[in-house]
């Protein structure tokens, strides 16, 4: 189980450091939400279960940087709609319960 602070770090997150003799060995990086769902969809390879969710299929899952770099060169696109539809279309089972 991820836990998530929120569901994507904008950068203001505060700086956690921890570990070693004076608590600073390693800095802590929260997990991002939307960031790992995208991830996790791009590489399902037999199927993708969505409980519980109102898909707006318009929504982008990726924001700034990463939406322009992902939009330029990307093999899927950021749109979840569209990212669903891509895996579907490669054979990957997809179902949306509410």
């Amino acid at each position: 189980v991820k836990l998530y602070m929120n569901a994507d770090d904008d950068g203001s997150a505060p700086i956690v450091k921890y570990g070693g003799v004076n608590d600073d060995e390693k800095v802590y990086t929260p997990p991002r939400l939307w960031r790992d769902i995208y991830d996790a969809i791009c590489n399902a390879k037999y199927f993708i279960y969505v409980a519980g969710w109102s898909i707006d299929t318009s929504q982008y899952m990726l924001r700034g940087e990463e939406l322009r770099k992902t939009l330029e060169k990307g093999k899927y696109s950021p749109r979840i709609g569209d990212l669903l539809k891509s895996k579907a279309d490669e054979g990957v089972v997809v179902d949306l319960m509410q």
